[in-house]
């Protein structure tokens, strides 16, 4: 190889043509995707109401994607305006006749991922489908049986509504018992 030809290889390494048309069109995809992604997950989190027409119209545009890579999940607990939240309350009954009363999540549940965990499974009882409705709830109390070795569970589905500005100015505590609307689920044996 003679000087000429490692001068022009190494001009051709410093401006990227040695790569060839293969290796820029890669770049260039990867780079594209990168700038789809960031717009994804900049623009889920901005379309919660809300939002501008812009700006939701844009969301629905990039719907498919976030779907696919569950980028579209829980910003309406958070903010703007947080929705109310399901819990699962129950009473379970041992066969010694002592009840036992709880709730799903029990604010002592450690570590705080699991508490989350079951805070997830429990919100989606209420948009659980009619056809599996029952079975759902059966597996909970199962759950709940096995775990307080009782005979008979009682489910309550709990939504907790969020206080009112001028309640908690009122001095009404976020946990106060008039925020929970009650709705029986049934008794499994």
């Amino acid at each position: 190889m003679s000087v000429d030809d490692a001068c022009a290889t190494d001009a051709r390494l410093e401006t990227g043509e040695a790569s060839g048309p293969k290796r820029r069109w890669v770049r260039r995809a990867v780079s594209l995707w990168l700038l789809l992604h960031l717009f994804a997950i900049v623009i889920a989190p901005a379309s919660v109401a809300p939002a501008s027409e812009v700006v939701q119209g844009a969301c629905r545009l990039i719907q498919p994607y976030l779907g696919a890579l569950y980028l579209d999940h829980g910003y309406h607990f958070f903010a703007p305006e947080p929705a109310e939240s399901t819990l699962l309350a129950y009473e379970a009954e041992r066969p010694d006749g002592t009840v036992v009363r709880g709730r799903i999540p029990d604010r002592s549940t450690h570590p705080r991922l699991l508490y989350h965990r079951y805070f997830m499974l429990t919100e989606h009882t209420s948009d659980a489908p009619e056809e599996v409705a029952e079975l759902w709830y059966a597996s909970y109390a199962e759950h709940i049986a096995r775990d307080q070795g009782a005979a008979r569970v009682r489910l309550i589905e709990q939504t907790h509504n969020l206080s009112t500005m001028e309640r908690v100015r009122d001095g009404g505590r976020l946990d106060d018992p008039e925020g929970y609307e009650d709705e029986e689920l049934g008794v499994f044996p």
